[in-house]
């Protein structure tokens, strides 16, 4: 059986890291391949250079375009690249548009799929990637879950074969960084344990509605001016060119109590920068369960989560991007214990999930 991981994005590369490590030290024919949905070094190669991993197999360089046009490219090589190769089963992630292309190329070649981190549901389908997982979950041969919700969630639908429950990914990501040597950003900008709070902000959802973005960036600069705290803020590109378009990153960057992070900093020092928060305010789905490993409190700004397991533990907030009500949460977060215990299982998921896939385990 020949099986390909496919990837496309920072966030996908991260949590798979490891698994393709494994993948590749069993078999060499195993294939990576890269979409090349996110193609600068600061989004994806520093990660590739974080982890020591090959270099891809095939890398599409799609770039950057519409939700269509981005899926309808990748759709049409991996299509290619599973006849030419010869490929049995596609190793996708999570919910990106990498994930649902080649998810969708693969049925329609009869090659089998695995979605890593299937299951989870965040109910609000105006998200482009809650629309991408549950397709991808309803055309999945191997369902790996992190996490009983996850579970629960696909058998709501209907799904209930082909099901593992495994725990998450990042766990492993998270112990491999952890093993290596401790970064230097810290020392970099003079920042210390509980002395600041770390931000990032990038979804679709938040970005592309002034108002949104506006309510969340007033609270950070409300905490940057009253509150003891410095307010870190780790700048994705996208929301870079938005923020200088809204006339918003000056603002930010001349507070004396803001520290603007760009380019952004890499996994390993976003680890670091998240454990040594006093809190995590962020509309990422990653960093809320990495927070929640860690043990520092996070606070979404958005709505809704696919991962209430972080809320129910009590390592999460929902707090929207209204700005009275941020500043609100921040301050009863400060006030309020942090001991909770992760629900993501224990390091050894990514070997686990080769092992399913390839009849090592059951």
């Amino acid at each position: 059986m020949k099986i390909a991981v496919i990837v496309g994005t920072r966030p996908e590369l991260i949590k798979m890291a490891v698994l393709i490590k494994e993948l590749k030290k069993r078999d060499l024919n195993h294939l990576f391949i890269h979409s090349g949905q996110h193609y600068d070094y600061f989004m994806d190669g520093m990660v590739m250079e974080l982890f020591e991993l090959p270099k891809p197999d095939h890398h599409l360089s799609v770039g950057s375009g519409s939700h269509s046009e981005t899926t309808a490219k990748i759709m049409v090589k991996i299509e290619e690249l599973i006849l030419k190769e010869k490929i049995d089963l596609v190793v996708v992630h999570g919910d990106t548009n990498t994930t649902l292309a080649t998810s969708l190329a693969a049925c329609k070649t009869a090659a089998k799929i695995a979605h890593v981190e299937a299951g989870l549901r965040s109910y609000d389908r105006s998200m482009p990637e809650e629309t991408n997982r549950v397709l991808v979950d309803h055309l999945s041969n191997y369902l790996f879950c992190p996490t009983e919700g996850a579970v629960e969630n696909l058998s709501k639908e209907g799904i209930n074969t082909g099901i593992h429950l495994v725990g998450q990914s990042i766990v492993d990501a998270v112990t491999y960084i952890s093993q290596g040597i401790t970064p230097v950003i810290l020392e970099k900008h003079s920042l210390h344990s509980d002395s600041y709070l770390f931000v990032t902000c990038h979804r679709q959802e938040n970005t592309d509605c002034n108002l949104r973005l506006n309510g969340i960036m007033e609270a950070l600069l409300h905490l940057a001016t009253h509150t003891p705290y410095k307010v870190v803020f780790a700048l994705h590109p996208r929301t870079k060119k938005i923020l200088i378009i809204n006339n918003f990153l000056a603002r930010l960057s001349n507070h004396q109590n803001v520290l603007v992070l760009d380019p952004p900093p890499n996994f390993q020092e976003t680890i670091h920068l998240q454990q040594h928060a006093k809190i995590v305010l962020t509309d990422s789905g990653g960093l809320q369960e990495e927070s929640c490993i860690l043990g520092t409190p996070c606070i979404t700004l958005r709505e809704n989560t696919e991962r209430p397991e972080t809320v129910d533990c009590g390592a999460n907030t929902l707090a929207g991007y209204d700005t009275k009500k941020i500043i609100q949460i921040v301050e009863t977060t400060l006030n309020s214990p942090t001991k909770w215990k992760h629900p993501y299982g224990s390091a050894g998921i990514s070997a686990k999930i080769l092992d399913i896939m390839t009849g090592g385990s059951t």
